[in-house]
């Protein structure tokens, strides 16, 4: 019989010795053999050599390169890859330009759009057109 499988016609006593046994005899080897890989880690250490590639390969090559996705897929928090923080003090006028903004944003996308990412990408744009933000540097008093 199996172990574990019950014999009905067996007496109680005759089981709970060979489960106590049984048990003893688990304890012994599992504290023999801790650092001894299992059969399936074992196997899969084989496998592994015959092709001559290791884990850490497979999870290189077969796993999945966050880099490769868009940051707003790869990201768990808005915040994630974002150790800098740039204060900005702003008139009320900007506020409400930037606010509109973030809506519009939204529309042209179609979809919801974190103010942090509508914020950095408004911000961004403003660096790649630096003409347009030396017209309002100028609308300022800049450059008289």
């Amino acid at each position: 019989m199996k172990p574990g499988a019950s014999d009905p016609f067996a007496d109680d006593e005759e089981t709970e010795s060979a489960a106590e046994a049984e048990a003893a005899e688990q304890e012994t080897a599992g504290s023999e053999t801790v650092d001894a890989p299992t059969n399936a880690e074992a196997a899969t250490s084989d496998s592994s050599d015959a092709d001559g590639s290791d884990a850490s390969t497979e999870s290189r090559n077969g796993g999945t390169d966050t880099s490769e996705f868009p940051y707003i897929y790869r990201r768990d928090k808005v915040k994630d890859e974002r150790p800098d923080v740039h204060q900005l003090f702003v008139r009320d006028e900007t506020d409400t330009l930037a606010r509109d903004a973030e809506r519009d944003l939204e529309k042209l996308l179609g979809e919801d759009v974190y103010r942090l990412d509508a914020r950095e990408a408004i911000y961004l744009a403003g660096m790649r057109h630096l003409d347009e933000a030396a017209d309002v540097l100028r609308e300022w008093g800049y450059d008289r």
